[in-house]
């Protein structure tokens, strides 16, 4: 399962750096919550192998990422004039 969620995580970054939009950013979100839990619960020479090749695999603007990521989930949802006329 490790190399599938490093896979998983690996794939979701080259997609991210590609497109920068923020489905892309929340998937690569979802791919290191996904690996976190599972490290979590594995022995300490797999948890710290896992963490160090997690943290190879992300951008070295990765907090940025995250910090846009979260600011688009904070940001209410625009509505559209219809639905302020109703």
């Amino acid at each position: 399962m490790l190399i599938k969620y490093l896979n998983d995580l690996d794939r979701a970054v080259q997609r991210a750096r590609q497109t920068l939009d923020i489905d892309s950013i929340g998937r690569c979100m979802d791919c290191v919550a996904v690996l976190q839990d599972y490290l979590s619960g594995q022995m300490e020479p797999v948890q710290r192998k896992g963490f160090e090749i997690m943290a190879h695999l992300l951008p070295a603007d990765f907090d940025m990422w995250t910090a846009k990521w979260l600011s688009a989930r904070r940001s209410p949802a625009p509505m559209s004039r219809a639905a302020g006329a109703l």
